[in-house]
């Protein structure tokens, strides 16, 4: 385990999928819970300045941060392919066959051509975040962004089977990972205008948490499903069974991964079921800024459960499935 821990190339890769989801994420909640809720109030406007300065810098600084682990990634694979030293893979064209020659290498080829696509549709985006060339815009980097971070699937254990069976775990995998983003990229964003709301204080405010709060329960409904479904069917081609969750290692990170998904689910359920009636057209102020600084609280803790799953997940990317061991097993 400790050796899990501090591999370099599982570090980066963790780095890589949580950059990924957090710009993911972040254009996800701007779609299709920050504009509309901006838009169906006039007494909300005044938020948004402050949030989509914050959200923006998050976002290209997680982009940046993204290209960058992809890249370094690519070089630490390079170097555990060939056994060779960082400088040998850049110095002597390594790095570029594999990334040329290889299956890993034409999906960050097409990786990098989709960050770089949508970097340009961000900076093509208007100021005014209102008009049809603006939701066209905002849609466009949608999609961008669904197909960026889905297109993280073939650099996992899905990208490796063959035939229709290739294809349906690379689809599961594909929308396992957009459903992620929509709930645990999109927290980042959503943690991040609780806070403004609340410390702005001003008329409104709660009025705005409930709302943006609402709305992102209803997407959270919506991604677990998702997660639900595609993870059942992941589950279906790395494991040889349930005995095989505590019969392998793999299993076993991945029972662990169950159970922190479960606690989320629990944390999502407080604040859907408990928190966000409280926020209604009838609470007091006072009883209002306590349930949004709980719900601020709660989605802190959603965040650092996320990570520990984001931090297994680089773990298993690098293990032999359970289905494998247990075939060499029997």
């Amino acid at each position: 385990m400790e050796d899990l821990l501090f591999n370099p190339l599982i570090i980066v890769r963790d780095i890589h999928f949580a950059s990924s989801m957090v710009v993911a994420g972040i254009i996800f909640f701007d779609l299709f819970i920050a504009a509309p809720v901006f838009r169906s109030n006039s007494r909300f406007k005044t938020f948004e300045p402050a949030f989509r300065g914050a959200a923006e810098n998050i976002l290209w600084i997680s982009l940046a941060v993204s290209v960058a682990s992809a890249l370094t990634w690519l070089c630490l694979l390079s170097m555990r392919i060939t056994n060779k030293t960082l400088d040998e893979v850049i110095t002597d064209g390594t790095a570029w066959t594999v990334l040329s020659q290889t299956q890993f290498g034409f999906a960050w080829d097409v990786r990098l051509a989709l960050a770089a696509v949508l970097a340009v549709s961000l900076l093509w985006r208007p100021k005014k975040n209102e008009g049809q060339i603006a939701i066209a815009l905002r849609g466009l980097a949608c999609l961008l962004a669904a197909a960026y971070v889905a297109s993280l699937a073939f650099a996992g254990h899905g990208g490796e089977g063959l035939g229709g069976a290739r294809i349906i775990h690379l689809a599961a995998d594909g929308l396992h990972l957009i459903a992620a983003a929509l709930w645990l990229g999109a927290l980042i964003p959503f943690v991040l205008l609780l806070c403004r709301l609340h410390a702005l204080g001003k008329e409104g405010a709660v009025s705005a948490a409930s709302a943006v709060g609402n709305r992102f329960s209803t997407l959270g409904v919506l991604a677990v499903g998702i997660l639900l479904a595609s993870g059942i069917i992941n589950a279906s081609f790395l494991l040889e069974g349930l005995h095989s969750l505590i019969d392998t290692p793999y299993g076993l990170l991945l029972l662990l991964k169950i159970m922190l998904f479960a606690a989320m689910l629990c944390v999502a359920g407080v604040n859907r079921q408990y928190l966000l009636p409280r926020l209604g057209h009838d609470a007091k102020p006072d009883q209002g800024s306590r349930t949004v600084r709980q719900l601020f609280r709660n989605s802190l803790i959603e965040i650092a459960l996320g990570g520990g799953i984001i931090l297994l997940v680089g773990m298993l990317g690098i293990m032999a499935p359970a289905k494998d061991v247990a075939g060499h097993v029997h």
